[in-house]
């Protein structure tokens, strides 16, 4: 009797700390937070390990985003300076062995924000450009966007609210000993303010298929995980007629883990643009690296910490500071 309680103790601590290492080894819950991109919801990154059955998983995540660009076309001129905090909760629920599902809820604020300082700073110190951001008052919002002789936006006071919910679902299509692919899908609903900037007033149906790597390059430290989705684009009220109809989307990360308690991680998130504009801030594609990693806080809980850039300049945010706080009981 003895050894079987043994042997059921020694089984549950490998399966926790097998779970804990996929945690440690999940990637940046982040996508691109241009004010007029996050409006459509681009689905977070995620691996292809889907929740256990029976389990549920809670992610807390908050990205604050400096916002500093401007640009003028024969019929467009949008200004982008200010702040905004992205805030999401998401509950995802292990449905069966090869099936979860899972709701995100976000709340959205603009402000002028506190961190032009830090970054303009930043910047000399590293010989970085500035990018005209001394030339202008720090701390301000201006979210503006006209094309022609319509207004499609122009923030200038701190708002916030509720953004667009997200409803999802994934599917395990293989688990392999070293590979796995998974299937997501979902609806962005549209529960957010397109005149607060915090939704797009339309529903969104989105599909990625994913892939999680294990033991890469023949080491157990390390993981790859890639992805790639689209998004189809509803009817709404903002900026129908510059709307694209299709989006695509992706991310490829590699995470070390040197300890065990900690992992390192590298991320790339692209997307493609979302409007049909002469703009790059609107019409060009998008990259984003961040870097970062997870530490292992409990049993059950991980911290992740990231910071990303912009690696096409302009299409999304100078930078983005990013925690997540993700849990599964």
């Amino acid at each position: 009797m003895k050894q079987v309680l043994a042997a059921l103790v020694f089984l549950t601590i490998g399966l926790m700390a097998d779970e804990i290492r996929a945690d440690l080894f999940e990637p940046f819950s982040t996508s691109n937070l241009n004010p007029f991109v996050q409006l459509h919801g681009i689905p977070a990154t995620r691996s292809a390990n889907l929740v256990e059955k029976s389990r549920f998983e809670w992610n807390l995540t908050t990205s604050i985003a400096n916002n500093f660009t401007a640009n003028t076309s024969r019929s467009e001129s949008i200004a982008i300076d200010g702040e905004t905090w992205r805030s999401s909760v998401t509950a995802t629920y292990g449905l069966t062995d090869r099936i979860e599902i899972g709701v995100e809820v976000p709340f959205i604020r603009h402000s002028g924000g506190s961190l032009d300082g830090l970054i303009e700073n930043w910047h000399e110190v590293f010989g970085l450009p500035n990018g005209g951001r001394g030339d202008m008052q720090s701390d301000r919002l201006t979210y503006a966007w006209i094309s022609g002789v319509t207004t499609h936006a122009n923030l200038q006071s701190s708002t916030s609210g509720m953004g667009d919910a997200t409803l999802h679902l994934g599917y395990r299509l293989n688990s392999g000993t070293n590979r796995s692919w998974s299937l997501r899908t979902g609806v962005k609903l549209a529960t957010g303010d397109a005149e607060k900037l915090t939704g797009s007033d339309s529903t969104d149906i989105f599909a990625s298929l994913h892939m999680t790597q294990t033991d890469l390059f023949g080491r157990s430290s390390l993981v790859f995980h890639g992805s790639l989705g689209a998004i189809n684009i509803g009817d709404g009220n903002f900026t129908e007629n510059q709307l694209e109809d299709w989006v695509a989307f992706g991310s490829a990360m590699v995470t070390w883990q040197p300890w065990d308690r900690i992992s390192l991680k590298t991320q790339l998130d692209f997307n493609s643009p979302l409007y049909d504009s002469d703009l790059k801030e609107l019409g060009d594609p998008s990259v984003q690296l961040g870097l970062g990693g997870a530490i292992k806080l409990t049993d059950r809980t991980v911290l992740n910490i990231a910071v990303i850039e912009d690696i096409i300049t302009d299409t999304s945010p100078d930078v983005v500071f990013h925690l997540g706080l993700r849990t599964r009981f």
